[in-house]
C-alpha cells in the first residue's frame, strides 16, 4: 500500500467516525461504555452533562472532518517535505489517540468494544510512522 492510498484510507474513516460523532453522539458513546457507567440519559441531577457530552463529541466529529479533508488533499499532493510532515504530524496525533484508548480501556470505562478503538489508532500510528520513514521527498 502506498501512503496516497492509506490517506484516502483514513480520510474515509475520519469521515465515518466524525459522521457518528457529529450526529449519533449518544449513541456512538453507548456502544464503547460499559453498561454499569450511566450513559447520558441516566444522569438524574446531571442530565445537562449529555448535552456537554455531546458538545464535546461534536467538536470532535468537526475535528475529525478537519483530518479528513487534510489527508484527502495530502493524499493527492505529490510526495513533498510538506505531505512529509503532514503525514507526521498525524502519526503523532494518532499515537496520542492510541495512549487516551488505553488510558479509558485500561481504566475499566471502556466495554469490549473499546478494544477496536484502541486496534484503530494502533494500525493508523504504525502505518503514518511507517510511511513517515520511507516516504521520499521530491
Amino acid at each position: 500500500m502506498k501512503s496516497k492510498s492509506f490517506l484516502l484510507v483514513k480520510a474515509v474513516i475520519s469521515f465515518v467516525i466524525a459522521f457518528f460523532m457529529l450526529f449519533f453522539a449518544r449513541t456512538f458513546l453507548n456502544w464503547f461504555l460499559k453498561a454499569d457507567i450511566p450513559a447520558a440519559a441516566q444522569l438524574g441531577p446531571y442530565s445537562g452533562l449529555g448535552d456537554l457530552i455531546r458538545l464535546g463529541f461534536g467538536y470532535f466529529g468537526a475535528m475529525l472532518v478537519g483530518v479528513g479533508i487534510i489527508c484527502y488533499f495530502a493524499s493527492n499532493a505529490t510526495a513533498s517535505v510538506l505531505r512529509k510532515k503532514v503525514i507526521l504530524s498525524l502519526a503523532i496525533a494518532d499515537t496520542l489517540g492510541l495512549v487516551l484508548a488505553l488510558v479509558a480501556q485500561f481504566s475499566g470505562k471502556f466495554s469490549g468494544l473499546g478494544w477496536i478503538l484502541v486496534l484503530l489508532w494502533l494500525v493508523l500510528a504504525l502505518f503514518l510512522f511507517y510511511f513517515f520513514r520511507t516516504e521520499k521527498t521530491d
